[in-house]
């Protein structure tokens, strides 16, 4: 496990959830609450290069949604532009075939599904186990608890993030009461949420001490992919 990744899951632990940013324009907000983790998951190389300085200035860490983001090959080769060149901490993606090369990358590999029906999740989940990602992003988000005892009798599955669809402190409270890790969410006024905080208590900005920074990346370029935030 990478310096990288360590950060991360000790970040989900107090902080939660993570901000889902489809453009570089709520980075500065999300920093300023306190978020340790942001997800880009639209824009361009240009923008994500800009993002990724912010973002490192402050100790936080930041995972690029590599089916979204304009100006990157959605292949292995992109993958190492992103790496050598952007900078990035890791990649969201739905493509099962991203994980294997973005994690001897050194970067933090989430994969998503997308959860239609049951079908959706059976089929799904065995390429999950395949592709064996660091972690899962299931959407929408609030279907989480409903689906948990499902998930459960999976057996060992990555720890699970929720995104989409999640706008109120009680839904994140319940996803993560269903034993998800994180939260995935574009919602400002959930970014404030803390595991210190108990059950229902108000969400406030407030600003962090950042992670303490392991070293900083290069810098360089890429490309992108999708919604549902």
């Amino acid at each position: 496990m990478t310096s990288q990744h360590a950060r991360f899951f000790e970040s989900l632990k107090t902080r939660p959830v993570i901000a889902g940013l489809r453009d570089a324009a709520g980075v500065e907000a999300a920093i300023q609450q306190g978020v340790g983790v942001l997800f880009i998951i639209g824009g361009d190389i240009f923008a994500l290069l800009d993002s990724v300085a912010k973002v490192h200035a402050q100790g936080r860490l930041i995972l690029a949604h590599v089916d979204l983001i304009k100006g990157v090959g959605r292949d292995e080769a992109g993958i190492r532009f992103l790496t050598k060149h952007v900078g990035i901490d890791g990649i969201m993606t739905t493509r099962a075939n991203l994980i294997s090369p973005a994690k001897r990358e050194g970067l933090i590999a989430v994969q998503r599904l997308f959860l239609l029906d049951s079908e959706s999740l059976a089929a799904g989940l065995p390429t999950v186990e395949k592709a064996a990602p660091d972690a899962l992003e299931l959407l929408p988000g609030v279907i989480v608890p409903t689906v948990a005892q499902d998930l459960a009798q999976r057996g060992k599955l990555p720890p699970l993030i929720a995104g989409g669809l999640i706008r109120t402190r009680a839904q994140v409270d319940a996803i993560l009461g269903a034993g998800a890790v994180g939260v995935s969410t574009s919602e400002r006024s959930l970014w404030g949420y803390s595991r210190n905080d108990g059950p229902g208590s108000p969400v406030t900005p407030k600003e962090t001490a950042p992670p303490s920074k392991t070293g900083s990346r290069r810098t360089g370029g890429t490309r992108g992919d999708q919604k549902t935030r």
